[in-house]
């Protein structure tokens, strides 16, 4: 069976609710890579060929730039939403988990947006 990567957002939002840095810290995460691959498989769906040899989400998030407005608003969200992950998963200190984990979940609702324009788009 395939992994559905939209448990991981589903995880996410139940973490954001729990009033702890490390579920925090966690939402955050697990929210980029379920974009991630969500965003990766719509590329792929669209023919794109992942190269095992490259960096994975510098891959794609190029990608997407190499493409159309929707697609270039996704990748500058997704290295966004990236550099969030990396602060809530590399740095011990975090000035505002509160206000880091907030945006990036506003970040990830903009992506998804786009997301969804680009999968109505291919399904007509």
């Amino acid at each position: 069976m395939i992994f559905d990567w939209n448990d991981f957002r589903k995880l996410a939002e139940e973490l954001w609710q729990i009033e702890t840095e490390a579920a925090k810290r966690t939402a955050i995460s697990r929210l980029y890579y379920a974009l991630y691959w969500r965003a990766r498989n719509l590329l792929e769906d669209e023919g794109f060929v992942y190269r095992q040899s490259e960096q994975s989400h510098q891959q794609i998030w190029q990608e997407f730039k190499r493409r159309g407005m929707t697609h270039r608003a996704i990748a500058f969200s997704g290295l966004e939403l990236r550099d969030k992950r990396v602060e809530a998963d590399y740095f011990e200190e975090v000035e505002n988990i509160e206000k880091l984990t907030n945006s990036a979940f506003a970040i990830a609702e903009k992506i998804t947006v786009y997301l969804e324009q680009i999968e109505k788009k291919t399904q007509n």
